[in-house]
């Protein structure tokens, strides 16, 4: 895939669970919305763990944002349902091979042995429950999008490396409006 196809197919790309919720094409957040907000929380969250003493990049922490969900451009957003019925890593490996870009900073932020892929994976679920947050309060119905992303949130909060982050994204959650 060429380089402009492939940035011109993130930002068409809409998030199918948002649309599969009522949220019109027009209105749904793109999947290059969503990795540009998920680089800037995780580049954020990095920094905070720097001042706390961490050995963290926080610009490969936000790299690896950007390209966490680039194999969607090829293979399309996948539903849950659908996940959980195909082997959705397989799927996404191959598609990395089609897109020629970001390969290994994808499978680093699956294997989540780095502490750059583990808040590059805190910044990409924060940035779905605070999207689902914004539509919830425009009226469409987020309840099982906000409780299941709060409960992998705190999930991800329980490894000791970001356990320090809890009232960050506390803060983050409660202060949406913002």
């Amino acid at each position: 895939m060429r380089l402009n196809e492939l940035l011109a197919a993130t930002k068409a790309l809409c998030r199918t669970g948002w649309m599969i919720r009522g949220v019109p094409g027009g209105e749904a957040e793109s999947v290059a919305e969503h990795s540009f907000e998920a680089a800037v929380l995780a580049y954020m969250l990095a920094q905070r763990l720097l001042r706390e003493g961490a050995k963290v990049s926080p610009e490969r922490a936000a790299t690896m944002a950007i390209f966490h969900d680039m194999g969607e451009t090829v293979m399309g957003d996948l539903v849950k349902w659908t996940g959980k019925r195909v082997d959705k890593e397989k799927v996404e490996r191959e598609a990395y091979k089609q897109v020629e870009v970001g390969e290994e900073l994808f499978q680093e932020y699956l294997q989540r042995d780095s502490i750059e892929a583990k808040v590059s994976k805190l910044a990409d679920v924060l940035s779905t429950h605070l999207q689902a947050i914004r539509y919830s309060r425009l009226g469409y119905k987020m309840d099982d999008i906000v409780n299941s992303t709060d409960k992998e949130l705190e999930g991800i909060l329980s490894d000791r490396d970001l356990a320090v982050l809890r009232g960050v994204v506390l803060d983050l959650k409660g202060g949406e409006d913002s």
